[in-house]
Order: C-alpha cells, then sequence, then structure tokens
C-alpha cells in the first residue's frame, strides 16, 4: 500500500526495478500494488515497457462509496498538452473546450493576450481587461480582434459577446454542469457559475480545488485524462452541487 510514495524519482525506480526486475524479486508472481502515485505507472508501462512484465493498470474510482476500477492502458498515458488538444477537438460545449484552451495555453505560457481574453470571459467581463504589472487598462479592440484570431485556430465557433451571454447565465451553465459526465469540467463549470458569488461558495472542502494556484494538472509531465478518469474527488463535486442547488431556481 504506497510503499514508495514517500521517495525522490530516482530511489522510487530504483525500488521497482529491484521488486520486478532483480534476483530473488517478484518478476512472475501475482502482486497487487495500492498508490497515489503516478511515475511508476509511467516508468513500466510506458517509458520500460521492454524492461518490465507489462502489469495491469487500474484506476479506481470512488463514488459514494461504490468504487470502480477502470483499467489504463499505454495509450492513456499522454502529456498534459496531448490531453488539452484532444479534448479542445472533441464534441463537448466550447466553454468545456476553452477550459482546456485556457490551460494549454497556460502550460505552455503563451499567456498572451487569447489567454487574457478567455480569462475575462470566465470572469464576464463586458470590456475585457489587461493586467500590466499592478496597472489594470481595457483591452483594445485591436488586441481582442487578434486575440479572437488565435483562439479561433483552435475553436473557428469562438465570439466573445455571443459567448458572453452564455457564461452569464446560470440557468446555461447549471444545464452544462448537469450534463458534464466528468468532476473535471464539472468543478471548472462551477467556478464560472460562482465567479461573482462568491459569498455564496464560502466552504473550506472545496477551496483549495477551485483556487486558480491549484491545479491537479500540475503534478507531472504524464497524465490521465480527467475527462476519462475521475481525477477530481466526488466529495468536491458533492459539495459544488449543493451550491449549485442553491441558485438552482
Amino acid at each position: 500500500d504506497d510503499p514508495i510514495s514517500s521517495f525522490d524519482k530516482n530511489k522510487k525506480y530504483a525500488i521497482v526495478d529491484m521488486l520486478f526486475r532483480k534476483e530473488c524479486c517478484f518478476k512472475g508472481k501475482t502482486v497487487l500494488l495500492f498508490t497515489h502515485d503516478y511515475e511508476p505507472i509511467v516508468d513500466m508501462l510506458l517509458h520500460h515497457s521492454d524492461r518490465f512484465e507489462p502489469p495491469f493498470v487500474s484506476y479506481l474510482e470512488n463514488i459514494h462509496g461504490i468504487v470502480e476500477e477502470k483499467e489504463v492502458l499505454k495509450s492513456d498515458i499522454k502529456t498534459y498538452i496531448e490531453i488539452n488538444k484532444d479534448n479542445i477537438s472533441t464534441e463537448i460545449n466550447i466553454i468545456n473546450k476553452l477550459v482546456y484552451l485556457r490551460r494549454l495555453y497556460e502550460i505552455t505560457d503563451e499567456k498572451g493576450m487569447e489567454y487574457h481574453l478567455i480569462s475575462n470571459l470566465f470572469h464576464k467581463r463586458n470590456i475585457p481587461i489587461v493586467q500590466e504589472n499592478l496597472d489594470r487598462r481595457n483591452m483594445t479592440t485591436a488586441e481582442q480582434t487578434a486575440a479572437s484570431i488565435e483562439i479561433r485556430k483552435y475553436l473557428p465557433e469562438f465570439d466573445y459577446v455571443k459567448l458572453l451571454s452564455e457564461v452569464k447565465s446560470d440557468t446555461k451553465l447549471i444545464t452544462l454542469y448537469d450534463g458534464a459526465t466528468n468532476n473535471y469540467e464539472k468543478l471548472h463549470l462551477y467556478r464560472i457559475i460562482f465567479d461573482d458569488k462568491k459569498e455564496i461558495a464560502q466552504s473550506d472542502v472545496i477551496k483549495k480545488f477551485i483556487n486558480e494556484a491549484f491545479h491537479t494538472e500540475n503534478d507531472m509531465i504524464y497524465q490521465l485524462d480527467p475527462s476519462k478518469y475521475q481525477t477530481i474527488p466526488q466529495y468536491v463535486i458533492d459539495e459544488c452541487t449543493k451550491h449549485i442547488q442553491a441558485i438552482r431556481n
């Protein structure tokens, strides 16, 4: 049960190598290993599949006390850049796609006007602003146009004014929240809904998950797709849903 989570990356690999490749090891035996640590999975399943017998890997999801086992294949291990690009190209709603696009800009350190325009949209601003050092100013029309052109390279249907009316509609966003099939998208929709209702959303349980400085996907280069695997704990979404219910009517 989580036997190597306290070690650094090199020691983790050395221990796994000792356990499954050296003499007098567990090679050829059935070993059940529970871990919150993703790095050994990346090593054994992706990078060094020629050195280790392919492990059977499962991701366990606990939804209201019901534990489900979801298999993890080699093809499921991707960089977060790949994951964001993949989800941008799916058939989900454009607001959800913009969540992934904003993260793509963020993790590739491309925080230009296109990044800021999406952020302004999520903050429901009629007039987009730009933060320059300690000062704020309105984004110029030329900057908005250039940013929109960049965003449309990924999402041709992007229209700031049209989408602004959608993110300002609690009814629209709650419908998207209810229809979201994964907790990651639910959490980001929750953040948009309550961006201007912070007095309602004061739960300590979810503060660290909705704080902009906290992202579950910052842990490492390789990730599991949060649209496929429930990487956001269900208890967090249950708290979000309570707040959603309070404004539903």
